[in-house]
């Protein structure tokens, strides 16, 4: 008979302490999630100054150097300091010629694989920044299909 008791009061024992911790546990994760509602963000740092705008580009469509048969479009779009709208009319249709000039000079095989669209990306960079004077900060492939 004392054993049944002995073993009552143990259950009794851990039902309490395992209620008391499970309360314990729901107050501090009520009070994290207060913490983050009331939290403010940090705010979004950008790369570019206040200055900067994002101009699109007229889709591109050639024939690439190997094999003759495939084709590529892309679409693009080029981050600008402030200029006038004619200038970056102007600005845009060069860039897109040296895209064109730029393709039909390159094979399948540079575009494959993650890395090889970085390298075209950062060649087409290059030679936005060139072409600009330094007016273009980034070119930005939007899409590539290779057919």
């Amino acid at each position: 008979m004392r054993l049944i008791a002995a073993i009552v009061v143990l259950t009794l024992i851990a039902i309490g302490a395992g209620a008391v911790a499970g309360l314990h546990l729901i107050a501090t994760a009520e009070r994290v999630a207060d913490a983050k509602k009331s939290a403010t963000p940090p705010p979004i740092a950008s790369s570019y100054a206040g200055s900067a705008r994002l101009r699109k580009l007229s889709p591109i469509v050639t024939n690439l150097a190997a094999p003759a048969n495939n084709w590529a479009r892309i679409e693009a779009s080029m981050v600008t300091d402030s200029m006038s709208d004619e200038d970056a009319g102007i600005l845009a249709a060069h860039i897109s010629e040296d895209i064109v000039t730029y393709l039909r000079s390159a094979t399948v095989v540079q575009f494959e694989g993650s890395r090889g669209l970085q390298h075209l990306r950062e060649d087409l960079t290059e030679r936005a920044n060139i072409r600009s004077s330094g007016k273009v900060r980034e070119l930005i492939i939007e899409t590539l299909v290779i057919q």
